[in-house]
């Protein structure tokens, strides 16, 4: 029985070198092998785990949300599940789904978790589990990327959120939803399968990861004043419906604009648009508690 690592050295603050060896030592214990694949460029966890023997137990995604993203990718539509040792900033997955970070409870969820289905979106052929976003905080992604060296942390995102906030306009954007007209105008928009974003909020609130359907969450803004109002209430969990937003579930998304407007996917740059989103319900499986032993 063998199981992969694929490990991102660079996914947040800390080195989690003794925590993999721990989960291998565990698994070991139990007669099962863990290969560990570092990744030196993006790519590498996609073909990893899309080139990965078709019995293989599972893959174990270590880093953060993209590394995480890269591995669900090469393991869309295949039997082997994923499963995930939160070592990023943000480990939206892992805190969505409660994964542990006990090195012997990570070996406990490969050895006997069951899998669970969760949906897979593509943008733009580009598959992702959480959220991608249009505007403001793609932006935000971009500047990070164009400057990251390598680890990082909560505030290296203060400098690309501050100046992305006093120096950009929010763009105009055409946003259809299965075939109509969402919305016309100036501001941003998320689209995704969970409800969790960034920081813990439930920017998209009604998301189910099951439910087959894309969540678009779309909030107006021609000033910063707006963007300002619709933070607030998002922190206090009363932003759809009000302010202008519009909230609908739907299975495509085609966004355009005039525009240059950057993408980001599930913290990640993807390009520009114009992008069209679909889902692929049910198409991932993934090890996630509760499990004997959790």
């Amino acid at each position: 029985m063998q199981a992969i690592a694929v490990v991102n050295p660079i996914s947040g603050r800390r080195d989690v070198t003794a925590a993999v060896k721990a989960i291998a030592d565990e698994l070991a214990a139990a007669g099962c092998q863990l290969q560990v694949a570092p990744t030196t460029r993006p790519g590498d966890a996609q073909r990893t785990a899309a080139d990965a023997p078709s019995d293989t137990r599972a893959i174990l995604a270590v880093g953060g949300d993209g590394t995480v993203r890269e591995v669900a990718a090469g393991l869309a539509g295949r039997d082997i599940p994923l499963a995930v040792f939160p070592a990023g900033t943000e480990n939206i997955v892992a805190r969505h789904f409660r994964m542990p970070t006990d090195p012997a409870a990570i070996a406990n969820l490969i050895l006997h978790a069951r899998p669970i289905s969760h949906d897979v979106g593509v943008l733009n052929g580009r598959d992702f589990l959480i959220v991608c976003g249009v505007g403001f905080d793609a932006r935000v992604v971009e500047r990070l990327a164009a400057v990251r060296k390598g680890n990082i942390s909560y505030l290296t995102y203060a400098g690309p959120l501050w100046r992305t906030f006093w120096q950009d306009e929010f763009p105009s954007l055409t946003i259809e939803a299965d075939g109509q007209l969402l919305f016309e105008g100036r501001g941003l928009v998320l689209i995704g399968i969970q409800p969790r974003y960034s920081l813990g909020l439930r920017i998209l609130a009604r998301a189910a990861h099951d439910d087959g359907y894309l969540d678009v969450c779309v909030f107006p803004c021609a000033r910063r004043t707006a963007l300002v109002g619709h933070a607030l209430r998002v922190s206090l969990g009363r932003h759809i419906e009000r302010g202008g937003v519009v909230y609908s579930k739907c299975r495509a998304v085609n966004i355009s604009s005039p525009d240059r407007v950057p993408i980001q996917c599930d913290g990640d740059p993807a390009g520009t648009l114009p992008a069209r989103l679909e889902i692929r319900p049910s198409a991932l499986r993934l090890l996630a508690p509760p499990f004997p032993g959790a």
